[in-house]
């Protein structure tokens, strides 16, 4: 059975997906192991992480280490469970390592997004006060050599990539959170939901959302489908809607309870991610 906040989640999108890239900027060596199989890592991206929206700690360095890419708006997001959710659909190996954005402190934590065949629901995390053996932030740019060792995640790269930039454009609250385009979207979206409407709901959600509610729905049944967006839907937006922030082609809608949903400008509409 699902949890209510699996099905919110799945749903509604709360914390609901351009990457890392193979910048030709940037240069990795680095292998990663899990269980005993190692698999090497040839993409890197990393991030200024504010944690403007309260879900995390911060403000922090993201570094995005995986076999494909990863993109900005997913590695962007307020938390690391929507790059644990893509790289899992995407099938990659990836690792997120977190480390003091101004380079002076040697500890990081490293949490393994995904490796092929890994179990949806396990986690991997290792952390260590002086994994860096090499670390510098400079200019916009980072060099550092890293590693990580533990029962059953080991990690040990050499990398030099620019930061990728991903700055705030819009911080809005109160009033005009609410008249924001982003929020007009999100209550459009869940108002179509609450009608079982998905026509409608697909104007304001992406295809890659519509396509998990419509799995969703075949596979709960229309009476546990409508039950559960009823209940993940029905609050009062008006009244939960704390604070939009917007990167950008990127937004993210914080609500009362530490929940944010996620959207995506396509165009010229504001979409459910």
């Amino acid at each position: 059975m699902k949890s209510y906040h699996l099905v919110a989640a799945v749903v509604l999108g709360v914390l609901g997906a351009g990457g890392a890239g193979a910048d030709p900027a940037a240069q990795l060596d680095a292998k990663l192991s899990y269980l005993g199989k190692t698999r090497p890592l040839d993409h890197v991206l990393i991030l200024r992480f504010g944690n403007e929206e309260g879900m995390e700690d911060g403000p922090r360095l993201r570094i995005f280490l995986s076999d494909g890419e990863i993109p900005l708006r997913i590695a962007g997001a307020a938390t690391s469970s929507r790059a644990k959710a893509y790289t899992q659909q995407a099938g990659l190996s990836a690792v997120m390592i977190t480390a003091d954005p101004a380079g002076k402190d040697r500890a990081a934590a490293a949490a393994l997004l995904n490796v092929p065949g890994m179990d949806p629901q396990s986690f991997a995390t290792a952390s260590s006060s002086d994994a860096f053996s090499a670390f510098q932030v400079a200019q916009n740019r980072v060099t550092g050599a890293v590693s990580f060792n533990n029962s059953a995640l080991q990690l040990a790269a050499k990398f030099e990539a620019p930061v990728t930039a991903n700055p705030i454009t819009a911080d809005l609250k109160g009033k005009a959170g609410l008249e924001s385009a982003p929020v007009k979207a999100l209550a459009a979206y869940r108002d179509a939901l609450k009608k079982a409407d998905l026509n409608t709901a697909g104007k304001y959600a992406t295809a890659a959302r519509m396509q998990v509610i419509r799995e969703y729905r075949a596979q709960a049944g229309e009476q546990a489908f409508r039950d559960a967006v009823t209940a993940a839907a029905g609050a009062d937006l008006a009244k939960a809607v704390k604070r939009v922030i917007v990167r950008g082609a990127t937004a993210s809608v914080v609500l009362e309870g530490k929940e944010i949903e996620e959207l995506v400008q396509e165009g010229d509409a504001w979409k459910v991610d």
